[in-house]
Parts: C-alpha cells; sequence; structure tokens
C-alpha cells in the first residue's frame, strides 16, 4: 500500500510539477484515512476474538466456582447433620447415665473385676539380641579383597 502511494505522487510530481503538490496532499490524506479504517477494523476483530476466548475461560471458572460452592454447601449441611446426631446421642447418654445412677464427674469405669495387664517394673524382658550384619563398604558383585579393620 505504501509503494502504491510513493509511486502514485512521484507521477503527480513529475506530470503536473506545481499543480501536483495539492493532488499529492489529498492522495497522502485519503491514503492514511484508509490506514486508520484498516487499523480500527483489524483492532475491533481482534479486540472480539481475545472477549470470546477470555469469555470462555471466565465461564469455565465460574462454572468451577458454583461446582465448589454448591459442594461446600453440601458438606456444611452433611456437617450439621452430623453435629445433631452426636448432640442426640450426647443427651441419650446422659439420660442413660441419670437412669443408671452414674455421676457426671466419675464417667464410664470398666469393671473391676477384669484384671489389666501391667508389667511390673522389676521384671523387664531382657532386649533380644539382634543379627547384626557384617558391614561391607563395597557393592554388591564385587570382587575386591574386604579390607582388614
Amino acid at each position: 500500500m505504501v509503494f502504491l502511494t510513493c509511486i502514485v505522487i512521484v507521477s503527480i510530481f513529475y506530470y503536473l510539477q506545481a499543480d501536483g503538490l495539492i493532488y499529492v496532499v489529498i492522495i497522502a490524506v485519503v491514503a492514511e484515512l484508509i490506514n486508520i479504517f484498516m487499523t480500527q477494523t483489524l483492532t475491533k476483530s481482534i479486540e472480539k476474538k481475545a472477549a470470546v476466548s477470555f469469555g470462555k475461560i471466565i465461564d469455565s471458572h465460574k462454572a468451577k466456582i458454583a461446582a465448589q460452592k454448591k459442594t461446600i454447601k453440601d458438606l456444611e449441611d452433611i456437617q450439621e447433620q452430623s453435629i445433631q446426631k452426636i448432640y442426640n446421642a450426647n443427651m441419650k447418654i446422659r439420660e442413660y447415665e441419670e437412669k443408671l445412677g452414674i455421676k457426671e464427674n466419675e464417667g464410664f469405669k470398666p469393671d473391676e473385676a477384669v484384671p489389666l495387664e501391667v508389667p511390673l517394673p522389676g521384671k523387664e524382658d531382657p532386649p533380644q539380641k539382634m543379627d547384626m550384619k557384617e558391614f561391607i563398604d563395597l557393592p554388591s558383585g564385587s570382587n575386591r579383597k574386604k579390607l582388614p579393620f
């Protein structure tokens, strides 16, 4: 485009000489207007393509966020249900403790008849000897002799 405009301007200068200056200015202004309109069209086209591509990315992120919010809400509902079940179970336990006559500070104690096996401090098992393998600094399959120490 620029090359063609330059050829037209030179030819007008050559044939019309002094009067050609007016025509050259008019051609240059028209060429600049065409250049501005083409640049504006190209810019709008690129803007639309960028908006479409970023719109897809934004929509996918919105969908992910919505799914995560739904999952969080579901988990919160499950947590509330679990808390309610634990509260109800604790109330039942208190009710049963009251029926059995167990005081709150006593808590549940196992039957005294069941002996617990606790090792006595005087009787300790001797530590078992572990088979210590000989330390070898050679890789497996090596032909080198072992060092004497």
